[in-house]
């Protein structure tokens, strides 16, 4: 059985990034980790904060939160959320607590916070 809060993490890794392969979801899992140690909550308070998480915006239905977790990736996006949920995920993003997909330039961004880059996301520790 799969807890409420691995699922929500589970679901956040592969909105956010199952097309970036276990790389890319482990630097989400990550900031998702490095978040809740920092705001002192829970890592599924993190992925449901408001404006946080796009996958979280009420675009997507609850058919379709479901069949994302038969997608190829959703065995590693639940391995890395059980982790996460856990306190066991290693930081693979230098401390990083933000990123973006390289299709975005947000005003937070600065290269100066940069920690490191998987395809197609940056991370910053702000």
């Amino acid at each position: 059985m799969i807890s409420a809060q691995v699922l929500i993490v589970a679901l956040t890794l592969l909105g956010e990034a199952r097309g970036e392969g276990i790389e890319g979801m482990a630097g989400v899992a990550s900031v998702i980790q490095t978040r809740a140690t920092e705001r002192h909550q829970t890592p599924a308070q993190v992925c449901l904060a408001p404006k946080q998480f796009s996958f979280w915006n009420g675009k997507h239905t609850e058919a379709e939160k479901a069949k994302l977790l038969a997608n190829p990736q959703g065995e590693n996006a639940l391995h890395l959320a059980r982790l996460v949920c856990s306190g066991k995920m290693p930081d693979v993003v230098n401390g990083a607590n933000h990123y973006h997909a390289l299709s975005v330039h947000p005003k937070w961004a600065t290269a100066s916070k940069q920690t490191k880059q998987i395809n197609n996301h940056k991370f910053y520790k702000l």
